[in-house]
């Protein structure tokens, strides 16, 4: 099973997203912004990460690109709900341009999120 880093800084979101991923069997590590998901990957790096893009500290598409020049093999997913003034698509896009693997939209469709990381799984 792959080992997940989710990276969120919504306390719910990223709990909700670690007891589903965690109920399916992956080993999930979790971090609120893109400063503690380096941090984490340094530590320990996992196959597939998570991301928000609208973060405190360090925020998705930067982090995005930080992983994508330290961690080239690592998958991304990167999700969204938008920010005041833009809309979720927008962020999905630049995501995808970044660096991301697959994007999706808040609020997070587990049942679709699972069949993205199987299928890294399976690639």
């Amino acid at each position: 099973m792959a080992h997940i880093l989710i990276v969120e800084d919504e306390t719910s979101v990223r709990a909700m997203l670690r007891e589903s991923l965690a109920m399916e069997g992956y080993e999930v590590d979790e971090a609120a912004n893109g400063r503690e998901g380096l941090a984490a990957m340094e530590t320990r790096p996992a196959d597939v990460v998570v991301t928000d893009i609208h973060m405190p500290e360090q925020e998705g598409l930067q982090f995005i690109k930080d992983l994508r020049q330290r961690y080239p093999d690592t998958k991304i997913v990167a999700i969204s709900g938008g920010a005041p003034g833009i809309k979720s698509g927008c962020n999905l896009e630049l995501a995808s341009m970044f660096g991301a693997h697959i994007t999706c939209a808040k609020p997070v469709d587990i049942d679709a999120l699972l069949m993205m990381i199987r299928g890294f799984e399976a690639a």
